[in-house]
């Protein structure tokens, strides 16, 4: 029973998935683009072009820079604390005010509340959701 049953699934999926349906294609044609052939030009195959590694090492020479050296200022402590001192910036001590250790400032019972929204029309038109 279940040989058939399986059987007749598979017959069943396999007709559905054979059907034609005619007439319910997108045409696209309108938008689509129209290439034209592509041409070969002669600087396309040209050998002087493409084979560009061979000229560009011998016509170039490489940059070279000369290596670093360590000079006696770069290590010095001298140097280094007069160019921190310079750099540094200051700042004013903070300072406590009136209004930090005020208690009414702090213990305010009043908060500003907004208004109740209003449910308008517009909320719940069907016509502009």
């Amino acid at each position: 029973m279940k040989q058939i049953t399986a059987g007749t699934f598979l017959a069943i999926l396999l007709f559905a998935g054979n059907v034609k349906a005619e007439g319910t294609e997108i045409k696209a044609s309108s938008h689509e683009r129209m290439e034209t052939a592509l041409q070969l030009e002669n600087w396309m195959t040209d050998e002087a072009i493409r084979n560009t590694k061979a000229a560009s090492t011998a016509d170039f020479t490489t940059e070279t820079e000369s290596a670093l050296e360590l000079e006696n200022w770069m290590t010095s402590d001298l140097t280094r604390n007069n160019i921190l001192a310079e750099n540094m910036e200051t700042e004013n001590e903070l300072e406590l005010e009136a209004w930090m250790t005020n208690e009414t400032v702090w213990s305010a019972s009043e908060t500003d509340t907004d208004k109740e929204l209003a449910l308008e029309s517009w909320m719940t038109d069907n016509n502009i959701w």
